[in-house]
């Protein structure tokens, strides 16, 4: 079997999607209040704390929130929390707040796209990265998610000229090649697919896990 279809029986490709969704660099407040162009893609994950300190950040966002409605860095900091949480009817309802207050923020487009991807809410999380994309077109990690949103849609066509804008900024994104591979596949284009994951693999050697099972099972 030429096709890396084979590889859903492994569940590889629902895992390589399921990752990049679970293991994104969550953006921070202070990212997002004072936000750089062209957001880097990364899965590196930000400092993970307990779930009583994530309660607890949202308890003195709270208080600060008591008196100074549209502080931007409480708002900030508890709709983190609350995604930390997986609570994201919160978290998103406090990133409609802050998007209100800085509609051309890029950032706050980003992050609340990864709200609304962790939420699998899967048009709006592709509806907020694009918005992040109309602002900023070279936005890393906003072409890296949107890309993903479309895979876990099985839009895998529609996915890979976000990875491939992608490797044109980021030439050694792993990521990018990776899952432009697993789109290629889909796509019925193993001629495509393969240099690409073999890109991966060089790149990254968990990619390689990837590569391995295709040659395994073709």
């Amino acid at each position: 079997m030429k096709h890396l279809s084979a590889l859903l029986f492994l569940g590889a490709l629902t895992l390589s999607a399921a990752q990049a969704q679970q293991n994104f660099a969550a953006p921070t407040a202070t990212t997002l209040v004072s936000p750089s162009p062209g957001g880097s893609a990364t899965t590196a994950s930000a400092k993970k704390l307990s779930n009583s300190e994530y309660k607890a950040q949202i308890r003195l966002a709270e208080e600060t929130l008591k008196t100074s409605p549209r502080d931007a860095q409480a708002l900030l900091s508890r709709a983190e929390a609350h995604v930390a949480l997986k609570d994201y009817k919160e978290a998103l309802a406090d990133y409609a707040t802050l998007i209100k207050m800085q509609p051309a923020n890029v950032e706050l487009y980003y992050a609340r796209g990864t709200a609304q991807l962790r939420a699998d809410q899967l048009a709006q999380a592709i509806a907020d990265f694009s918005k992040a994309l109309k602002l900023d077109p070279n936005h890393q990690a906003s072409l890296l998610y949107r890309g993903v949103a479309k895979m876990k849609l099985d839009n895998y066509k529609g996915a890979i000229p976000d990875f491939s804008q992608l490797i044109k900024l980021d030439p050694n994104n792993a990521e990018a090649y990776e899952y432009r591979g697993i789109c290629y596949s889909h796509s019925y284009q193993e001629k495509l697919a393969i240099p690409d994951l073999e890109k991966a693999a060089e790149l990254n050697p968990e990619a390689a896990k990837t590569l391995k099972r295709y040659r395994t099972h073709k």
